[in-house]
């Protein structure tokens, strides 16, 4: 049997994963993962011999040498099954281990190593070659090892030597080729997706923080003015799915995915990330940070900063540093964590639960931005759905705001906020304007400053631009239902009813109890004059948006004639705490009683109602557009004139 070899102490990196020659062990993202000693040795050697082919016979020999007799086919199948079980690889899609028929296996990742130290070597695995520099330079997979016989030399005749000469340059004209084309590759990402990092605590409960780790990276990965970076929201949908990445790339539209892992044990954190060519599954990079959990933001950042490097991609010169991303209270750090998750669910309830968090982060560390932009955000959002009155949510949402741009002028999300807060409620259409598009210098590819830069486009009378806009967004965040139902919006806006039910049909088959695309059916069938339809639609979404549904099938109910209906809808909303008088409005509106109709909008430009900043685009105040009163009222708030529709 073949003597024992002996490694040094340098630990290899490929992938998420770390392997200790000494120690004999595996971990992925920190996790110790099983392998029997017969793979290990022959992972060990496939590694050693990384993007080289290793025959069988090689394999054969390194296990069991010449006097050995074993059914030694059947022992290196298993040892290779074992090691992609391990790995969670596949002979058909390999990313690890590939497999060439009848030859024998290639270790096809990149392969770093740790610096090796000065301890003594240990017997019983194989040898480690010890790299030259620090981290040796990676051996990059699919250059093919080429083993030229070698026998004494001989005298070559003119046309034989003619003939190497031409076979030699063939080869050098391949290779340059090929490692053309390979570093063409590399340069050629201009589409990214950050998959949803794994939470490997094995405490369920740690979700939110590994999901507030991806919404980090992809927010700051998103500042990159020369990449596409696919949104939160469509990255999500992969949460627990592990699809080909071939397969995601292909449904994501992007050149190139991040996946990783997020371990927290008390007051630890490491993060690890592998960049990937998704097209090729071929890795391009990975590597494992570590910290404490004042700064898991900071770790978070260096890892944005090292694939936007690896993707030759430019930072914005605006880009925020990394001392206002920074937390050095953990607690506040957590608090605005548990926020942005429950922020992401977006119900009423978990908008209210996330405003509460953001708070807390706010007084534990007033002096970081992120807290204060997040809720900005929350409350615009119970204010657009009319749970608040515009006082007690766009008056705290615009003090969140300006305190989050205090401390830093290149926050994205607090741009965007104060853009709708400008548009929804100051009325201030020309500073909404400049604020979007900061928002969208800042982030090009932060998709909600893109969904509501175009219902503020169409507000203002530009509906191609505004469905140029939502198109953008539906490039970054091609799953998100929210994004979809913005473009069945820009169209009922513009007036195309049945593309908007379409659109809007597209989202209720996916989620059924997806309120906003059933508001917008309902509302397009009511243009349509499909009035059972359209009231089956906004009862659907009245557990959700509550008043606003009731008012809005009110109106439906007056439109159709049904006065009765209309009026126990009115008599049903004056009964609540608050209730916006625009609703109130848009019923008397559709009731034909337009004394009534022009009091409650008074009521409601008083209170500085948002949805009148829609009014040259709301298709139930088509009646009003040739009143005087009406013409008065878009001066006032500042709209360019409506143009009278029949």
């Amino acid at each position: 049997m073949a003597s024992p070899t002996r490694p040094t102490s340098a630990r290899i990196h490929f992938g998420l994963f770390e392997l200790d020659p000494a120690a004999g062990t595996i971990h992925k993202g920190g996790i110790p993962i099983k392998l029997q000693p017969q793979p290990y040795r022959v992972l060990l050697l496939l590694i050693a011999n990384a993007g080289q082919v290793v025959s069988r016979e090689k394999i054969q020999q390194h296990l069991w040498g010449d006097s050995t007799f074993v059914d030694f086919e059947r022992g290196i199948n298993f040892s290779i099954n074992q090691i992609r079980a391990a790995l969670c690889d596949s002979a058909e899609k390999p990313r690890y281990i590939q497999t060439l028929p009848r030859v024998g296996y290639r270790f096809v990742p990149l392969v770093t190593y740790d610096t090796p130290d000065t301890a003594q070597p240990v017997s019983g695995v194989l040898d480690w070659p010890k790299p030259a520099l620090e981290v040796a330079t990676p051996r990059r997979p699919g250059h093919p090892h080429i083993d030229l016989p070698i026998g004494p030399l001989k005298p070559l005749k003119k046309r034989g030597f003619v003939a190497v000469v031409i076979i030699l340059l063939l080869l050098m004209a391949g290779f340059l080729l090929r490692w053309q084309h390979r570093h063409s590759d590399d340069q050629s990402i201009r589409s990214l997706a950050v998959l949803p990092l794994d939470n490997v605590s094995g405490d369920p409960s740690q979700d939110y923080f590994a999901d507030g780790m991806t919404d980090a990276m992809i927010t700051d990965l998103g500042k990159n003015e020369n990449l596409r970076v696919i949104s939160r929201t469509s990255a999500m949908q992969y949460k627990g799915i592990h699809k080909p990445l071939p397969q995601i790339a292909r449904e994501l539209n992007v050149d190139a995915v991040v996946e990783g892992t997020v371990l927290r044990s008390g007051d630890r954190v490491r993060i690890t990330a592998q960049l990937v060519d998704a097209h090729a599954d071929k890795h391009l990079w990975a590597q494992s940070y570590e910290g404490n959990l004042g700064n898991v933001l900071e770790l978070q950042s260096n890892v944005a900063s090292a694939i936007a490097s690896q993707i030759q991609a430019k930072l914005t010169p605006k880009r925020s540093t990394l001392s206002k991303q920074q937390f050095t209270d953990a607690d506040a750090e957590d608090a605005y964590l548990k926020g942005r998750y429950f922020e992401q669910k977006g119900t009423i309830e978990d908008l209210q639960q996330a405003i509460t968090y953001f708070k807390y982060s706010t007084d534990k560390e007033p002096s970081q931005a992120l807290p204060y932009a997040a809720l900005a955000s929350t409350y615009v959002s119970l204010g657009h759905i009319l749970f608040l009155s515009p006082q007690k949510a766009f008056v705290p949402a615009k003090n969140a705001a300006l305190k989050a741009l205090s401390i830093d002028d290149s926050s994205t999300e607090a741009h965007t906020a104060l853009a709708n807060i400008k548009f929804l409620y100051d009325w201030d259409f020309g500073g909404a304007d400049r604020e979007f598009q900061l928002a969208l210098q800042l982030n090009p590819n932060f998709v909600q400053a893109h969904s509501a830069y175009a219902g503020f486009l169409n507000a203002m009378g530009k509906s191609e631009e505004a469905m140029t806009r939502i198109q953008r967004a539906v490039e970054i965040d091609p799953l998100s239902l929210g994004v979809i139902t913005d473009v069945a919006w820009e169209l009922y806006w513009a007036r195309r009813y049945d593309e908007a039910i379409a659109q809007a049909r597209k989202v209720v088959d996916i989620n059924p109890n997806y309120y906003p695309a059933h508001v917008c059916l309902g509302l397009s069938y009511e243009q349509k004059h499909d009035f059972s339809s359209a009231i089956s639609e906004l009862s659907k979404a009245t557990g959700f948006c509550r008043d606003k549904c009731f008012g809005l099938i009110g109106q439906v109910s007056a439109l159709s004639g049904d006065r009765s209906g209309a009026m126990r809808a009115l008599e049903q909303l004056q009964k609540r705490t608050y209730v916006s008088p625009w609703l109130v409005a848009i019923v008397y509106t559709e009731l034909g009683d337009k004394d009534q109709a022009f009091n409650w909008l008074e009521r409601a430009y008083q209170g500085r109602e948002h949805d009148l900043a829609y009014s040259n685009v709301w298709p139930m105040f088509d009646s009003l557009r040739s009143d005087a009163r009406f013409q008065d009222l878009e001066r006032r708030i500042g709209l360019p004139r409506s143009i009278p529709r029949p």
